[in-house]
């Protein structure tokens, strides 16, 4: 039973390491739309439909980014307790087969 308890802590750097890219890109996407666009290029309205784009887009880029940052640390803990947990089963197991005399 133990052989299929078993967590691929390859798999879960990978999904942490995508994690970690998609903060980032959405920290560089908030940084791009908080500087100033470029006005004058259409009508008023145009311009003004821009910057409200470009306002709710920042907020919503900001929001995005720090919940990747709490995704990312959640799914850390929980490689890390997932580790924990496999090596104390481990030594558990080890330490029932010493006691029933099989090695």
């Amino acid at each position: 039973m133990a052989e299929r308890l078993k967590v691929d802590g390859t798999e879960l750097d990978r999904f942490l390491k995508d994690l970690r890219r998609a903060q980032e890109s959405f920290t560089a996407l908030q940084r791009v739309l908080r500087d100033p666009g470029v006005n004058g290029l259409g009508t008023d309205d145009l311009d003004e439909a821009c910057d409200r784009f470009q306002e709710d887009w920042h907020y919503g880029a900001k929001e995005i980014a720090e919940q990747i940052g709490e995704l990312t640390d959640i799914t850390k803990k929980a490689k890390d307790d997932f580790h924990e947990v496999d090596v104390a089963l481990e030594k558990a197991l080890e330490k029932a087969r010493r006691r029933n005399g099989k090695t």
